[in-house]
């Protein structure tokens, strides 16, 4: 029974000591981030291919906020207007560049005016992407806009 207590008892003080040290940070957050709201918006027009994706880069150049919209979708130049309905859902991130791609995990949006993905970004190169999330029948012509510090 004794060989038992101590297996019980070796853990609970790891775990223990484990969460009490957890909250201590050697560093502690910065009152001086500002966080700068979008002083310039960039459109990114282009086709969507189905199953496919495309992305643009942009740069944002002070820490802030970064709002990406899916303006508009419709039917690309010589596809039936019936084959794509403005409603369609898309995948839309921002991201990183990565090679020729863009590296991001997508939000399934319908095209709209309020901006469909947002966050807070440091300086640096960023990408968006738009991609078939297989709800395409044709390829779609869409409209993105970016705003961003």
């Amino acid at each position: 029974m004794g060989h038992h207590s101590r297996l019980f008892w070796i853990p609970l003080t790891l775990a223990l000591t484990v969460a009490a040290c957890g909250g201590n940070n050697a560093t502690s957050p910065s009152s001086n981030t500002t966080v700068a709201s979008p002083t310039q918006t960039e459109t990114f027009a282009g086709t969507l291919p189905v199953g496919g994706f495309s992305f643009y880069s942009f740069v944002v150049a002070q820490n802030g906020t970064v709002n990406v919209t899916l303006v508009s979708v419709s039917a690309a130049v010589g596809v039936a207007a019936n084959d794509v309905p403005s409603t369609v859902t898309l995948g839309l991130a921002i991201g990183t560049p990565a090679g020729t791609g863009c590296s991001s995990t997508a939000t399934n949006v319908t095209a709209g005016t309020d901006p469909q993905v947002t966050g807070t970004y440091s300086p640096g190169r960023y990408c968006v992407n738009v991609s078939d999330v297989g709800n395409l029948a044709a390829p779609a012509a869409f409209t993105v806009t970016i705003a961003h510090p």
